[in-house]
């Protein structure tokens, strides 16, 4: 009885021993679980906050990328950004970044960007701050509360329009005869060719004249103003006029323009397209695309008036007194497929017209006028003020919109 007694008891301490060890496990067990979830937690969190301060990063860089392609770098005046006046320097720069604040499902986040054109940006190892068509951006985005931020960086730039960067290098090219001159005035202080055509340059008006930067001068003698100024008793010399016939800024009947091909049809394939590729990096198709890409292909008889960058018009239409197109800072290039009856109204940039170009009245040009196919008819008082695309053409170009691009493969975050 005794070791029965025994016996029992032992069993009692075994059942008891195992007991105690299961409870310490499943104690064990408990807490590992805790711990588990609490990492996971932690770890869900940050997950969540980087996502927010990614998506902030990322709505940044979209803002910064659709600012860019609107205008480029400088499209305000930095000290005092409401006034919409281009000043030579860069939008937002580091020193002072553009801020968002974003409201999503009951949660704000913050974020910024900021354009790099300066020397030392990996967009561009030659950068000086004054080109104002490529830049290095940077978003930063943070988490709702602020803990978590990330920072994604990308190169933007532009696409040529012209070739080699560079507009017409005359104030006046026609594949057919001039012809359009009755009294006009072209004023060229950059160069030495106002006009080149590939036919005849027919009678003009008495008051008809090119005027050249007088002789033993330089551009650098002269400020942009007086380079740009539509006085032709200013800072000039006549070289030719009707009594005294063309002097050397003008060349006519050159095969090189009379013999290329042209095409308002057939906007795809160069080989139709010889004249117009002599100007433009692009074809007239990926012109016109890039045009309809900014809401500016305009159809027949449309106005482009109070319009700036590059427009591209499907058939005729006209300008009048009073109307502008582009602006001393921010030009246009407008391509017209079709007649122009150019009666009035100035343009700023780079007039570009398939057939007949008839200019009457007194219209205005600060740029150039290339016209592709002719006949150019007209008699009224035309005002030409050379300006070179880009300025003198040391500089960079202006930015156009519809010319912006992302460059690939320039994206980074971190």
């Amino acid at each position: 009885m005794k070791a029965k007694a025994f016996t029992r008891k032992q069993q009692g301490a075994v059942t008891l021993l195992t007991a105690l060890v299961l409870l310490i496990s499943i104690t064990l067990v408990g807490f590992v679980t805790a711990k588990t979830v609490l990492v996971e937690t932690q770890i869900n969190a940050d997950n969540y906050r980087t996502s927010q301060a990614t998506a902030a990063a990322s709505a940044a860089m979209d803002q910064a990328v659709a600012y860019f392609y609107a205008g480029g770098l400088d499209q305000h005046n930095n000290a005092t950004p409401t006034t919409l006046t281009a000043d030579g320097l860069v939008d937002y720069p580091s020193a002072a970044p553009f801020t968002l604040t974003l409201t999503a499902a009951g949660q704000t986040t913050t974020a910024q960007f900021f354009f790099t054109n300066t020397a030392g940006n990996r967009c561009d190892p030659t950068a000086d701050g004054t080109n104002m068509t490529q830049a290095l951006v940077t978003a930063r985005g943070w988490s709702d509360d602020n803990t978590a931020v990330r920072t994604i960086t990308q190169c933007v730039d532009t696409f040529d329009i012209f070739d080699s960067g560079k507009g017409p290098r005359q104030a006046f090219v026609s594949k057919a005869g001039v012809g359009v001159f009755g009294n006009a005035k072209i004023i060229n202080r950059y160069s030495n060719s106002s006009i080149w055509s590939g036919g005849t340059d027919d009678v003009h008006g008495e008051s008809y004249g090119t005027y050249l930067r007088p002789s033993n001068t330089d551009i650098a003698d002269y400020t942009t103003a007086q380079l740009n100024s539509a006085d032709e008793t200013a800072n000039t010399q006549l070289v030719s006029n009707r009594d005294t016939g063309n002097g050397i800024d003008v060349i006519t009947n050159d095969p090189t323009l009379g013999n290329k091909t042209t095409s308002t049809t057939d906007l795809t394939n160069p080989a139709n397209n010889q004249f117009f590729d002599m100007f433009f990096a692009q074809t007239k198709s990926a012109i016109r695309q890039s045009a309809d890409n900014i809401d500016q292909l305009l159809t027949a008889g449309a106005s482009p008036v109070g319009m700036t960058g590059l427009i591209w018009i499907d058939g005729n239409t006209s300008m009048h007194n009073g109307d502008v197109v582009g602006s001393s800072t921010a030009p246009a290039i407008l391509i017209v497929n079709g007649d122009f009856d150019y009666t009035g109204g100035t343009i700023y940039g780079v007039l570009y017209v398939t057939g007949t170009l008839t200019i009457t009245g007194n219209p205005v040009v600060h740029g150039s006028v290339v016209s592709e196919n002719g006949p150019n008819n007209g008699a009224g008082t035309l005002t030409l003020v050379y300006q070179p695309w880009g300025g003198d053409g040391t500089g960079s170009p202006p930015f156009i919109e519809g010319t912006g691009a992302i460059i690939a493969g320039s994206w980074k975050d971190w």
